[in-house]
């Protein structure tokens, strides 16, 4: 299972863990050291484990550089603009033992806002590796899931034209990020807000919402 927590001794920042079982039901006991902690660059979250089809077993994650902004949308739209990049990790067979070090496979421009964040990876049948991610900040509208494609799981990442769901793409639908897709490719599943808020608030309401897919060389669509 891998998780976000907070920093003992730096609560403003978030770090990756790992804590393991012998049933999927746990109980979970955590390792003793982070999975990732890039302190320096603001931390880490939104971790995800992916299975090639050659089964190698990789780790996406997303360096929190907006945790160490400026101030602004989710503390990263006053310049200079902190870097929130999307890491790639491979790990051994038990999901948790590193080889090598992360690579960075996407990071936020200008028309993603102050982050792009909750990556997510799926490989096709005809060979294409779609990066998932949420860009703008979570708590107002411009918050989405889009996504970006390459032939090699270390990219380069070439991100598409359109966000696959956007405010306003269902009749109920505000802000939907946080996207997942299932082993099979078939279906995904997101949160949205349940209501107009936006800005900081204590808590944003939100709801769960599910689409099938359809993939088609480096596009996918949404139904």
């Amino acid at each position: 299972m891998y998780y976000a927590d907070e920093i003992t001794d730096n609560p403003a920042h978030h770090c990756v863990g790992v804590a393991t079982s012998q049933t999927i039901l746990g109980p979970y006991k955590p390792q003793d050291t982070p999975f990732a902690c890039p302190i320096d660059q603001g931390g880490a979250i939104d971790a995800d484990g992916f299975q090639d089809v050659d089964g190698t077993r990789y780790v996406v994650y997303k360096v929190d550089g907006n945790s160490i902004g400026h101030g602004g949308e989710c503390m990263n739209s006053v310049p200079p603009i902190v870097p929130t990049p999307i890491m790639l990790q491979e790990v051994a067979e038990d999901g948790v033992t590193l080889i090598g070090e992360p690579t960075e496979v996407l990071n936020r421009d200008y028309f993603d806002g102050p982050l792009i964040e909750a990556p997510s990876l799926h490989r096709t049948d005809e060979g294409i590796y779609f990066l998932f991610f949420s860009s703008n900040c979570f708590s107002g509208p411009l918050y989405d899931t889009s996504y970006a494609t390459a032939t090699s799981i270390y990219g380069p990442y070439t991100k598409a034209e359109r966000p696959l769901f956007i405010t306003g793409d269902g009749p109920d639908m505000r802000g939907p990020g946080g996207s997942d897709i299932v082993k099979d490719g078939s279906r995904v599943v997101l949160h949205g807000h349940l209501d107009d808020s936006t800005g900081y608030v204590g808590y944003t309401p939100r709801g769960m919402y599910t689409a099938q897919l359809t993939f088609n060389g480096r596009t996918v669509t949404a139904q």
